[in-house]
């Protein structure tokens, strides 16, 4: 599956591709993907609109940083709280 992400002057963004909303906070968004687990952080963060189906998620707030946690593909050992914290 493709993935695109387009962020619109840090307000809002949009990600194709999103298999799965792990987790979500005001400050914190983690995604699974098609290519792997992916971390949004900012203030104010909203999950504006979610569609599993298609994989098209848009979030609203300030976004400060967007990384990927694992490898390409989403093959990587999904991890609890403690396999983050010790690895």
């Amino acid at each position: 599956m493709d993935q695109d992400v387009c962020l619109f002057s840090r307000k809002r963004m949009e990600l194709k591709g999103i298999e799965e909303v792990e987790s979500f906070s005001e400050t914190e968004i983690i995604l699974v993907s098609s290519l792997g687990r992916i971390a949004v952080n900012g203030s104010g963060l909203k999950i504006g609109g979610f569609s599993a189906e298609k994989g098209d998620l848009t979030l609203t707030g300030t976004v400060d940083a967007f990384a990927y946690l694992d490898a390409e593909g989403g093959e990587g050992e999904r991890r609890g709280l403690f396999g983050r914290l010790f690895r």
